[in-house]
């Protein structure tokens, strides 16, 4: 199975050191594009063993049970609990099975096939193609430029 994000998705990462507002800064572009009309998806990557699952609620008792999917739909939302493990690519695969979406953020990218953006003094990943230097206006204008209008070319 291909585990490479397929560059035709509008995708991009941004990474940073702890606190050094990346969370701030994708809820501020997050806020502005969908203000514009824009629809926008996130996934948020963490190597820390957590889980959005509670011990004792009726899911986790669905998981504990064998599901390897759980979903738990309410008048407020729908939420699905894939019980695995998944590559960024898996999880772009789904979300764009789900809807489509004019941008995908991921918080914490280190795919070398993701175009990222750099928050802070920290080493660059690959396919780094901007460095965040506070300039809001500026990396919602490269944002919509570059990504979202389908400039970027992660050959060149």
């Amino acid at each position: 199975m291909d585990t490479t994000v397929k560059m035709n998705e509008v995708v991009i990462g941004i990474y940073g050191k702890s606190d050094t507002g990346k969370t701030t800064l994708i809820e501020d572009i997050i806020r502005k594009l969908t203000n514009e009309g824009f629809k926008i998806a996130s996934v948020k990557i963490t190597n820390k063993k957590i889980g959005i699952d509670t011990k004792g609620k009726d899911t986790w008792r669905h998981a504990q049970a064998g599901s390897k999917l759980v979903v738990l739909s309410s008048p407020k939302e729908t939420d699905f609990i894939l019980k695995k493990s998944a590559n960024i690519s898996e999880i772009i695969r789904i979300i764009n099975q789900i809807d489509k979406y004019d941008l995908i953020i991921v918080e914490g990218a280190n795919d070398k096939y993701i175009p990222k953006i750099r928050l802070g003094n920290i080493d660059k990943r690959e396919n780094t193609i901007f460095t965040y230097s506070g300039d809001f206006k500026e990396v919602i204008e490269f944002l919509k430029k570059k990504i979202i209008g389908g400039k970027y070319d992660n050959k060149s």
